[in-house]
């Protein structure tokens, strides 16, 4: 028996071998880079979107594959190419007329799935381009630091958000804006009257009633894509911050986290990049739900937490026609329940988009809030709000849900703001 077992063993491990090496015998696309005809475009104007498509596997692609051209989510073109051989690149064009301000340009090679790859994550791209009647002059606005004055306030205090911008081209600026922004919301936009010429920094400061618990605050140089730059896409810089008072024990600590496949998938749905969903669109979820929990003893985090906490995991689960799971905990007795999001169950459905980015944020809100609803003990209700068993998935309808005032009334008992 122990020749025999030894035969088996020796039999799977050199199947895995063997399909190991199968494996590594395919394409692998991508894109390397993306340029435009002109460079520098003006709002109407036809101008040519040029990615460069490349094979760098070890097979050829034997079968047909599609190139896909996004800009701001809206498909501008499709191009379907075949017989790409290893080592061999291509340019692929389409046009694409210029609107005012920032675009942002998705490019997906294979966005169908018909070509089997060695790696399939590498297969988009994206691209920042500023379409203004601005000349071009050489500029780069970086935010170096953001930072707060005082240093360490304390919630419902005033400060002052400071970003320290730089213009690190070879050109000078011909005015300086910058967009402050507390978990993705607009705070305000500060202009400059002068401009800054290459080399030098320029402080820009707005005042701010400091909010309660983690916060991502942001600074972007030029918001509104009004100049042309020779990097779109180093514009911003966002810091997380803590305010005081710290969660008393009353509190019920719920940490928001996310699978790095489900950033994938978001990419996909909002077509923006990663760092935006990071800064913008993720701390947009964690806002809403706390708007959704006003009055409630629940305060959310992005970055894990210390001591015992709850979780809401954004899994990249497909469980269609299931948008989340969690556990019913009447009486919230466990304080480290764990409950679920499928991002999949989303991103299948090919009409969301279409939604604005700050409309989605608030649908994966009211889907994690239900959920926590039930780690907390909540059931589901006949009477509709955010407990309601049927979920609104229409993104345009789901942003004014709440919880009924029953539901609120429970939640309120259970988690009171006062300890005593």
């Amino acid at each position: 028996m122990k020749t025999i077992s030894k035969a088996i063993i020796g039999l799977l491990v050199l199947s895995s071998a063997v399909a190991w090496a199968q494996q590594l015998e395919a394409p692998d696309l991508l894109i390397t880079s993306v340029r435009l005809d002109p460079a520098f475009p003006t709002p109407g104007s036809s101008v040519q979107i040029i990615a460069t498509i490349a094979n760098q596997g070890t097979r050829t692609t034997n079968d047909v594959f599609a190139v896909e051209f996004k800009a701001n989510r809206v498909q501008i073109g499709v191009r379907f190419l075949a017989d790409l051989a290893p080592g061999q690149s291509l340019e692929v064009p389409v046009t694409w007329e210029a609107t005012p301000g920032e675009t942002v340009f998705r490019v997906s090679v294979d966005p169908f799935k018909t070509i089997s790859e060695l790696d399939e994550s590498n297969n988009s791209f994206y691209k920042i381009v500023n379409a203004t009647t601005h000349a071009f002059t050489g500029a780069d606005l970086v935010v170096r630091r953001l930072q707060l004055e005082p240093e360490q306030p304390l919630a419902g205090e005033q400060a002052r958000l400071v970003a320290i911008v730089a213009n690190i081209g070879h050109g000078p600026a011909a005015f300086v804006s910058v967009g402050f922004y507390a978990d993705g919301e607009l705070l305000a936009i500060e202009t400059l009257p002068e401009s800054l010429p290459a080399g030098q920094e320029v402080t820009v400061a707005i005042p701010w009633t400091v909010e309660v618990g983690e916060k991502v605050l942001r600074a972007k140089a030029d918001p509104n894509g009004e100049l042309f730059e020779l990097d779109e896409a180093n514009n911003a810089w966002a810091e997380y911050f803590e305010f005081a008072p710290m969660p008393n024990r009353c509190a019920q600590i719920v940490s928001l986290e996310f699978a790095s496949t489900s950033i994938v998938l978001l990419e996909e749905m909002t077509a923006l990049p990663s760092s935006d969903l990071v800064t913008v669109f993720i701390p947009a979820i964690r806002r809403q739900m706390e708007r959704d929990y006003e009055g409630v003893n629940v305060r959310f985090y992005l970055r894990q937490p210390t001591g015992i906490f709850s979780t809401v995991f954004f899994s990249p689960e497909n469980r269609i026609p299931i948008l989340g799971l969690a556990p019913v905990d009447y009486g919230n007795l466990r304080k480290d329940d764990r409950g679920f999001v499928f991002v999949g169950s989303f991103h299948v459905n090919r009409g969301l988009r279409l939604a604005p980015p700050e409309l989605l944020a608030i649908l994966f809100a009211k889907v994690a809030s239900h959920e926590l609803g039930h780690m907390l003990g909540l059931n589901h209700n006949p009477n509709g709000g955010i407990m309601n068993a049927q979920a609104e998935i229409n993104p345009y309808l789901v942003q004014n849900e709440k919880f009924r005032p029953e539901d609120l009334e429970y939640l309120k008992r259970i988690l009171p703001m006062d300890c005593r």
